[in-house]
């Protein structure tokens, strides 16, 4: 028997990962995979005339991921890029890392807030044009 017990591998018990097993954990991973999805998916359409911009995310994206790049360098990066869709800015840190999301949500959405800030400048602005636009024709029609 001792025999038997030496020729045959003593095997340690293998540490679990943690909430490997776990079906909550699994869908909290499926759910972040698919949202994940779903806003890469939702940029490559709102470039699709700007394939370019699209690949720097991705480039963004590739270089963060090994390692090239600081997430501060990513963040500005990101804030430039997407500087005019402030919703891309607001989204982009549901996926960062949990240790940096208070600084990334910060710088974000400050860069968020200017974007909206400028597109309602632009708008209103829009706005006034074609009111002039409109006073205009209708000086016309009323001769």
């Amino acid at each position: 028997q001792q025999a038997l017990s030496q020729s045959q591998p003593q095997t340690q018990p293998q540490p679990q990962q943690q909430g490997s097993g776990d079906p909550l954990c699994i869908q909290n991973t499926h759910i972040k995979f698919d949202h994940a999805i779903n806003y890469v998916t939702t940029i490559k359409r709102r470039f699709a005339n700007d394939p370019n911009t699209y690949k720097a995310f991705l480039e963004i994206l590739h270089t963060y991921q090994k390692e090239q790049r600081g997430i501060k360098e990513v963040l500005d990066e990101v804030s430039e890029l997407f500087s005019d869709h402030p919703d891309l800015l607001k989204e982009f840190t549901f996926f960062l890392p949990d240790a940096v999301q208070a600084q990334a949500k910060a710088q974000l959405d400050k860069a968020a807030a200017v974007a909206e800030a400028r597109k309602r400048r632009e708008a209103a602005a829009q706005r006034a044009v074609e009111l002039e636009l409109c006073k205009a024709a209708a000086a016309l029609l009323l001769g």
